[in-house]
């Protein structure tokens, strides 16, 4: 009955681990990947943008790369799924072994397992990071084992060229180090000191020698200097309590439940336990991107913690194999079915499949470019980089892409600030001297832009998806391609490609409401209860005033979606517009309880506040709500006024002038 339970288990973890490939990064390690390849040579500059200048590039991922690239080259999306699957496997299967080799049960660690896989699907991606997990699960079992601790300084020298996770190395050992030297058995300390060295020794076997070695210091340092607000931008950089609670609910499941295994072994557990718990969960609460390192923790010394109570290690594990067959079977059914994704919020994006979603990259936008031989220095957002790089290099360099130690925190400022001010654009494009823009609609952040450049005489939209558009700069050299590909709207019908959500916000984002408008009438006609086109088409219709059309959609949704936030702020728009203001207030108050960071429910209450004469209010409502929306003109304009009512002139003309330069004046 055991060794059917772990079949069933490792089954369950190949299931879990088997989804649709959403990493943007992985074109940067497949293209380095293979530069390393075919040229032997590892990349000591950076070779895929033209703004860093060849600027000094530590590529502490070179050998992952390398493997990735093989892997993909040779058997594809499905190929790299299963390198994923099988080394995430066996990271939680060498936790399993060493804890049934050492206590002869596995009812607690499968407990601690199951647990874990929830908790780590929302990190399950095909990163060189899976290679630090399998070496960290390594040595921790090496270093609860103690027989072979004349390896790890070896591990080391693989770990160092392959991720830049290879710190925990010798910060694990230093840990245990730590515990010897409090427990007071100072023989083993003085043997784990020596070993800690070894280790921090192997980390200089690497292409850039000390500048390698120290290349996560660095990074930690820009985390706590002034590349902070920088990094906090960029989700998997974020505290997972500010990211997105109900999203992680499993790891913070996993870290209530393994705690209170400490509080019941609290007279055995050993100090070496407890720093390491404690470390790897402040790593996690730090960073999404460091949840893993907690997981990979937090199981095995759950499953040791009881194991070894007197209150719980007695257990005659043999009654509880059916319920644990059961369990697995439930869960794998949870992940097949995508149940898991949708419950975790991951649904739009993945689900049980092996390919990579298409949605997270210009493959059409490229196609475009490529097949109709447009050249030029180009443009892009800063997730589209690695795509491009992929496709382009070496004929095209991108602007920017994801590689945070390479930008610094100026230039992504100044990035920023060109997609939301024309006069910092045009400086931008005069500066570098690109002639085309490719962008990504999708999803938020570029939509000043979008309409800017699409308004503007001097660039031409010749192409869009439901992802991403291209816009050409007026030049000779673009002049015929212009000519052939402009897009007239005026004479567009909504073709089939064009009926999704992504395409109509994008129709909106340029103005273009009528199209917007057809194309979530369409949506609405195939899915009467598609939440977001129907949210969408009431925002159009109180624009235009047609306020009983957009009652009535609303008041539909409403049955079907009754804690929808954005809803009840389109009907508190609606009633403040009737003239219903008491009844307008009471759904923008109900919106906001809903979800306090909607930034239309914010604005709309800044305005009843600022009507009744509440100026105190409205101020703290529109500086929330230019926190969340930053480059909103109007929601300057109105806290200038506010400002200047209350006799704050400075802050007034800061807010005025603010409003001006996102105007372009």
């Amino acid at each position: 009955m055991r060794s059917l339970v772990l079949i069933l288990l490792f089954a369950l973890l190949l299931i879990s681990q088997i989804n649709t490939i959403v990493d943007i990064d992985l074109w940067c390690h497949f293209k380095t990947g293979e530069y390393i390849v075919k040229n032997f040579n590892i990349p000591q500059i950076d070779i895929f943008s033209y703004t860093l200048k060849n600027q000094a590039w530590i590529d502490h991922e070179w050998l992952s790369q390398s493997f990735f690239y093989l892997v993909f080259a040779k058997f594809g999306w499905v190929g790299i799924n299963i390198l994923k699957a099988i080394v995430v496997s066996l990271c939680f299967l060498i936790l399993i072994f060493f804890i049934i080799s050492k206590y002869k049960k596995i009812i607690y660690a499968i407990f601690f397992v199951l647990l874990s896989v929830l908790a780590f699907g929302y990190r399950s991606f095909a990163r060189p990071e899976i290679f630090s997990y399998l070496l960290l699960c390594l040595f921790f079992c090496t270093l609860e084992d103690k027989k072979r601790l004349f390896i790890l300084p070896l591990l080391q020298i693989l770990w160092v060229n392959i991720h830049g996770y290879f710190i925990l190395g010798p910060i694990l050992i230093f840990l245990y180090f730590i515990g010897e030297l409090i427990s007071g058995d100072f023989i083993k300390a003085k043997r784990l000191g020596g070993l800690f060295a070894a280790t921090c020794l192997a980390c200089l076997a690497n292409p850039y020698f000390y500048k390698g070695a120290l290349y996560p210091v660095k990074i930690l340092a820009g985390i706590f200097s002034g590349q902070q607000p920088y990094m906090q931008t960029v989700h998997e950089l974020m505290m997972p309590i500010n990211a997105d609670f109900g999203r992680y609910v499993f790891f913070w499941v996993l870290v209530i439940l393994s705690s209170v295994t400490f509080i019941v072994n609290l007279k055995k557990a050993k100090m070496q336990h407890i720093l390491i718990f404690l470390g790897s969960f402040i790593a996690s609460y730090m960073a999404v991107r460091n949840m893993p390192i907690f997981i990979f923790m937090a199981m095995p010394l759950a499953a040791i913690n009881l194991n070894e109570a007197r209150p719980t290690k007695s257990i005659i594990e043999r009654k509880y194999y059916i319920a644990s067959i059961l369990i697995i079977l439930t869960a794998a059914y949870f992940f097949i079915s995508n149940r898991y994704y949708i419950f975790t919020k991951q649904s739009a994006f993945r689900k049980t499949e092996s390919k990579m979603t298409e949605l997270l990259t210009p493959s059409k936008a490229c196609d475009f470019l490529e097949n109709n031989n447009i050249k030029g220095r180009m443009f892009n957002s800063i997730d589209f980089g690695h795509y491009i790089a992929y496709r382009f290099y070496p004929e095209k360099r991108v602007f920017i892409d994801t590689r945070t130690e390479l930008y610094k925190y100026d230039f992504y400022q100044l990035y920023q600030r060109a997609q939301n001010y024309p006069e910092e654009w045009k400086s931008l494009q005069k500066r570098y001297n690109f002639d085309i823009a490719l962008l990504r609609h999708l999803f938020g952040g570029t939509d000043r832009l979008l309409k800017y450049l699409y308004n503007a005489k001097e660039w031409a939209l010749v192409y869009y998806d439901e992802r991403s558009a291209v816009f050409l700069h007026d030049t000779p050299e673009n002049r015929a391609a212009i000519q052939r590909f402009r897009i007239d709207f005026s004479k567009k019908k909504i073709e089939k490609s064009d009926e999704a959500l992504s395409v109509g916000s994008f129709f909106e984002k340029i103005g273009e409401q009528k199209l917007a408008e057809e194309v979530y009438s369409k949506l609405l006609e195939a899915n009467p209860i598609f939440l977001e086109a129907g949210n969408n088409l009431a925002v159009i219709y109180i624009n235009s005033s047609r306020l009983e059309e957009a009652l009535k959609v609303i008041s539909k949704f409403l049955k079907y979606y009754p804690k929808s936030a954005e809803l009840y702020a389109n009907i508190g728009a609606i009633y403040l517009r009737m003239g219903k203001k008491e009844d307008g207030f009471l759904m923008l108050e109900k919106s906001a309880r809903l979800n306090p960071y909607l930034r239309q429910a914010s604005y709309m209450l800044g305005l009843v506040y600022l009507e009744k004469g509440d100026t105190e209010k409205a101020a703290r409502q529109f500086v929330k709500y230019l926190v969340l929306d930053p480059y909103n003109t109007d929601g300057h304009r109105i806290l200038g006024d506010i400002y200047k009512q209350k006799g704050l002139l400075k802050k007034a003309a800061a807010e005025y002038n603010e409003a001006d330069k996102l105007e372009g004046k």
